[in-house]
């Protein structure tokens, strides 16, 4: 079974972070009949060249989907299957209610009970209505073709063909043919990933009192929170995220834009990147790297643009607080009148121990805002007689997002990608850079959707006593008073869809030299070039930065000084290539020396005394045949648990110099202390755990397959690690002059989740040995590399 172990026992030490079995699980999946007239036929031609990696051409969109509903299906088809069941709401049906629903994905790994509520709730027919019927006939040919394609290998691996493949669901009931419709699921639920799908059990679990039920709760703030900021992320968690590069022509060496492309994503599950390459001639011709189930390119390149996303730290939803109505918590007061929640009630089927189906209803509650969510684990009061909580989201109103990455998809210049950009402001939840053809300029931007709550709102709308506490605690990001229409989000003259902000108002940034980000805010895009003055639930400002950010701009800075130790003073696509996978540590290039200094004295215990001398060899970074990278990370994880935050260091934070401070250790007693405890502590736990001091990095951290280990390098970005351990789909493209688009690329977790297929893991190799691909784009590069083609069609 694939696992990505998270950090706990030895992974607490971040030892091995990245655990990757590369292997299938059991998945599921049922059907559905058709929802869309009968096609009038498919055709596409199939060719996968170096890695697995398929080149789809066909005479029209419908085709260009039929082959990559195929290809994709061919090499994923149980985690499709898997995912298909999850968005449908039946996995208790099929796995009982308690299995985690996703071994790991943007909605977490809720009980599969809880994940069939939440989503026979929120994303439920009416909702896939009226996103379906939104999309361009484009886009619904594109959906239509994926649809069949994905069903005819279906069909033909229940007809007996490609025997041996997927063995852990192709005799499954569950695998059956899908819909239009449960595509359209698939992308709505990737809309919500930053929103509502982050928060999938507590919508599922809101549920009101019994009538007349003592009251627990006041409406006053409770006195202590247990709000954790993280958990306001995507995935809950930090790590899930990105590093992107964009520079200008005055910062290469050839004169011509270049990009790098790095996204922190999902190895498994169906969140994770799948690599493709569409042609419908005169119409499409489009590269790079789509979001399983996906009919289009997320992030990828054709011979004119390229561009790669990070995950932004805008806010995608909001909270409010909703005042009841006197002896009935599913009636609520707003502008001085009662208005009732709309009840939904549903209805699940359960498979019990016995093999038999039971039902399990439950009824759950909308607000005119949305979901009601239960926020009760978080120390905020529960849903009582007083008061309850809603969530409005504004991705559950954005049906543009995938308009917006089609026609990005097709886009002929940088100046057209900037236009469809602020066009449809469709894009759900993440920052883009982007570059093109003899255009001199890279682009920085988070033109998203994001709800309308600018900061002069705050001081009236803020729900009374909770409202600023959390807001406080989760900078940014408001609980609104419900009680009144005026504190309804606002709309601007240019807004793309009611209560979002308008273009106008979000950030972008246009440079000659450089862009990046590496999941901080909009505000450093380039430090010499600082965006400010967006509102809070945009991002900060004027705030310290993570040491993955200051370390990305420090390899920049450092490659346009010519102080890296590389050739020349720019950037190339050969040293670009070169340093993102160097796995530099940046916080034991700040704190190392002065730590040894106050851990190293004579008395240390003798084993203490051998790791201070292996850290003081350690070249500080984290390759596979690094030594003391492991103490290091031992050592930098409890001390994040401290959470000494700005106290640890001697130079605070400047924001006139974001970059290189804050800085130094501290040498006040109560920080020399905790240093001491926690070195001693971090090295006691290696050597309880039976790991050698002088073990080599790769020889405890790797990705898995029967019967190999594969080497990992890399780390988590709260060292400061650049090059991270959970690096999916990774490009740095570039346009030479009078040559075709070329790019080279990575897929860190391979092609393939089946282990029969030849490209399981041959991709995870190449990252492995640093083996960059630079993947054909043009007819003849695709013949001169293609190892398969087949056509189909029906």
């Amino acid at each position: 079974m694939q696992q990505y172990m998270q950090r706990g026992s030895l992974a607490q030490l971040g030892l091995i972070s990245t655990f990757l079995v590369l292997g299938a699980c059991k998945f599921g999946g049922s059907g559905g009949g058709s929802d869309s007239p009968p096609p009038a036929g498919y055709k596409a031609t199939i060719e996968r060249t170096t890695y697995g990696v398929p080149h789809i051409t066909a005479d029209n969109l419908g085709g260009a989907g039929y082959g990559h509903g195929y290809a994709i299906a061919e090499d994923n088809l149980c985690v499709l299957a898997d995912a298909f069941l999850t968005f449908r709401g039946e996995r208790s049906q099929y796995f009982g209610p308690d299995e985690p629903a996703s071994p790991m994905s943007t909605f977490g790994s809720p009980p599969n009970l809880e994940a069939d509520f939440f989503f026979r709730f929120v994303v439920d027919d009416q909702q896939v209505s009226k996103f379906k019927n939104a999309q361009s006939d484009d886009v619904r040919e594109l959906l239509r073709g994926f649809t069949a394609g994905y069903n005819r290998y279906v069909n033909e691996i229940q007809d007996g063909q490609h025997a041996g493949r997927h063995t852990d669901c192709r005799n499954q009931e569950w695998l059956t043919s899908v819909t239009e419709d449960d595509l359209m699921r698939r992308l709505v639920g990737l809309n919500l990933a930053a929103s509502s799908a982050n928060w999938v059990e507590e919508i599922a679990s809101a549920q009101p009192p019994a009538i007349g039920a003592t009251t627990l709760r006041s409406r006053s703030a409770p006195r202590e929170l247990d709000i954790d900021p993280e958990r306001f992320k995507l995935g809950r968690k930090n790590g899930i995220g990105s590093n992107t590069f964009a520079f200008g022509s005055d910062a290469t060496e050839t004169g011509e834009s270049l990009l790098f492309a790095n996204p922190h994503w999902y190895h498994l599950g169906i969140d994770r990147f799948y690599q493709v390459h569409m042609t419908v001639p005169g119409k499409l011709d489009i590269s790079g790297a789509a979001i399983m189930g996906s009919p289009m390119i997320q992030m990828g390149f054709n011979d004119d643009i390229a561009w790669a996303h990070t995950v932004s730290t805008a806010y995608r939803f909001t909270l409010y607080q909703l005042q009841l109505a006197n002896g009935d918590p599913t009636r609520y007061i707003q502008d001085g009148q009662e208005k009732s929640l709309e009840a939904t009630e549903i209805t699940i089927q359960v498979k019990q121990d016995d093999g038999s189906l039971a039902p399990a209803s439950r009824t759950l509650y909308r607000s005119v805002y949305g979901p009601m969510i239960n926020l009760a684990g978080m120390g905020l009061p529960g849903w009582n007689e007083q008061i309850a909580f809603t969530l409005r989201d504004i991705n559950l109103e954005n049906t543009r997002s995938f308009e917006n990455f089609f026609a990005w998809n097709q886009a002929e210049s940088l100046s057209d990608f900037y236009d469809i950009t602020r066009q449809y402001v469709g894009i759900p939840w993440v920052n883009t850079t982007a570059i093109g053809r003899d255009d001199e300029r890279a682009l920085y931007s988070d033109i998203t959707a994001v709800p309308n709550v600018p900061d002069s709102m705050l001081a009236d709308c803020l729900a009374p006593g909770l409202g600023p506490v959390v807001i406080q605690l989760v900078p940014g990001l408001p609980l609104l008073d419900g009680t009144r229409s005026a504190c309804d989000w606002r709309t601007d003259p240019d807004s793309k869809q009611p209560g979002a902000f308008g273009p106008g108002k979000l950030p972008s940034l246009f440079s000659t030299d450089y862009v990046a980000n590496m999941n901080d805010s909009y505000w450093l895009s380039n430090p010499e070039q600082p965006l400010t003055g967006f509102d809070g639930i945009i991002g900060r400002e004027n705030y310290p930065q993570t040491l993955r950010t200051r370390m990305g701009h420090t390899l920049v800075r450092e490659r346009l000084t010519g102080t890296d130790g590389l050739n020349g003073h720019q950037a190339s696509s050969e040293n670009i290539r070169d340093i993102v996978l160097n796995s530099r540590v940046y916080s034991a290039e700040l704190l190392k020396d002065e730590v040894l200094a106050s851990v190293c004295d004579a008395g240390a215990p003798d084993i203490e005394q051998q790791a201070c001398q292996i850290l003081g060899n350690w070249n500080n970074t984290g390759e596979v045949d690094a030594v003391g990278a492991h103490i290091w990370t031992a050592f930098w994880v409890k001390l994040q648990d401290l959470e000494l935050d700005m106290d640890l260091y001697a130079t605070p934070f400047d924001a006139a110099d974001p970059i290189n401070t804050p800085a130094g250790l501290s040498t006040s007693g109560a920080v020399q202390d905790a240093i001491r405890g926690v070195f001693s502590d971090a090295v006691a736990e290696l050597v309880e755990a039976d790991i050698p001091l002088n073990a080599k990095l790769g020889d405890i951290q790797f990705f898995l397959k029967p019967g190999e280990q594969i080497s990992q390098y890399g780390g988590e970005g709260e060292e400061g690690y650049f090059t991270v351990l959970r690096n999916t789909y990774m490009h740095v493209v570039d346009f030479p002059e009078d040559e075709p688009v070329r790019a080279y690329t990575f897929l860190s977790n391979s092609q393939s989740t089946d282990p029969t297929s030849p490209h399981y893991a041959d991709y995870t190799e190449a990252y492995a040995a640093k083996n960059w691909h630079r993947v054909p784009f043009t007819r003849a590069q695709i013949e001169a590399e293609r190892i398969s083609s087949i056509d189909i069609s029906e």
